[in-house]
């Protein structure tokens, strides 16, 4: 095998676990978004009620590195992290959608 024949197969390689890359990070797009949106309604709330990362840890019962991990916006949150969240701090995370857009209409009349 040639240097270019072995060159153009090396880059061969590279390219498809780029294009997988770039693949798995255009689909979680829409879930760190979503993280960094929830993240900074919760440092907002934080700041509001004058509370420690480390006391929003003992309230919810998880180490204080997790609740890092969650205002980094970087965590996957499960809807039972998120429902924790609500309760204590007393802020809508799961509405978040609806924060950024607009009321549906669900007065349609109907066709007569």
């Amino acid at each position: 095998m040639t240097q270019k024949e072995k060159f153009l197969q090396q880059v061969k390689k590279e390219d498809k676990q780029t294009v997988k890359a770039i693949r798995t990070r255009v689909t979680q797009r829409d879930v760190l978004r979503e993280s960094q949106n929830i993240a900074l309604k919760i440092l907002c709330r934080l700041d509001e009620l004058g509370w420690s990362q480390k006391k929003l840890a003992e309230k919810m019962g998880v180490s204080p590195q997790q609740i890092s991990k969650i205002v980094s916006g970087k965590e996957n949150l499960t809807i039972e992290t998120q429902i924790r969240l609500q309760k204590i701090l007393k802020i809508p995370v799961l509405a978040s959608f609806y924060d950024n857009h607009p009321p549906i209409n669900t007065t349609r009349k109907l066709p007569s």
